[in-house]
């Protein structure tokens, strides 16, 4: 099927939104489909943030004007779809980790203990091996406690760069620790929320 210009779709959208929107959904779905399973490495999850993609893309097409482009702009609603996700995962994990250990007050085992130590060894590894702007921003929310928009006055950046960095940082330490079992990963997560 040979590609139609991202105005044609659009000028096609002021009179048919129903054959436009099929035009765009065959022609944008696979691409936004694969970088949404890379990010967030869950098939069924990646469908449903593409599904959420283009719905805003029906509800928009009465806005967008004739010269958008339009793989750009699902791209970036694509970003905040999935930004939206990792936080309310990040919370949702928070509350898990505050009820649980709520609930436990027990003495880490040696295990626990030299897991930690070996878990700590690796994040240091993994932040050292960051560019200088990202290991500097994640430094300061995870051990300076600033918040993004804290972060974004205090190195003259956008709020969007500073959670663009962080995204890329946890990223980045979550590759690296791939290799690692599952115990060593889950203590990771846990780590990430509460230091």
């Amino acid at each position: 099927m040979s590609q139609i210009s991202d105005a044609e779709i659009l000028l096609i959208a002021e009179t048919d939104k129903r054959q436009a929107f099929e035009l765009a959904f065959n022609q944008f779905w696979e691409p936004l489909y694969r970088k949404t399973c890379r990010k967030v490495g869950d098939e069924n999850i990646a469908k449903d943030l593409v599904q959420d993609v283009f719905i805003v893309l029906w509800d928009s097409f009465d806005k967008l004007k004739g010269n958008e482009m339009l793989l750009p702009y699902l791209y970036a609603v694509l970003r905040n779809k999935i930004l939206k996700l990792f936080e309310k995962d990040e919370v949702r994990l928070r509350y898990a980790v505050k009820a649980g250990s709520a609930e436990e007050t027990l003495e880490p085992s040696s295990h626990q203990l030299l897991l930690n130590k070996e878990l700590r060894a690796a994040i240091s590894g993994e932040i050292d091996k960051m560019p200088s702007r990202m290991k500097e921003i994640y430094i300061l929310k995870k051990d300076k406690d600033f918040s993004i928009k804290e972060i974004a006055q205090k190195l003259s950046l956008s709020e969007q760069t500073v959670k663009n960095q962080l995204l890329s940082a946890y990223r980045r330490l979550k590759e690296g620790l791939k290799h690692y079992g599952p115990s060593l990963c889950i203590s990771f997560m846990l780590y990430l929320l509460l230091s």
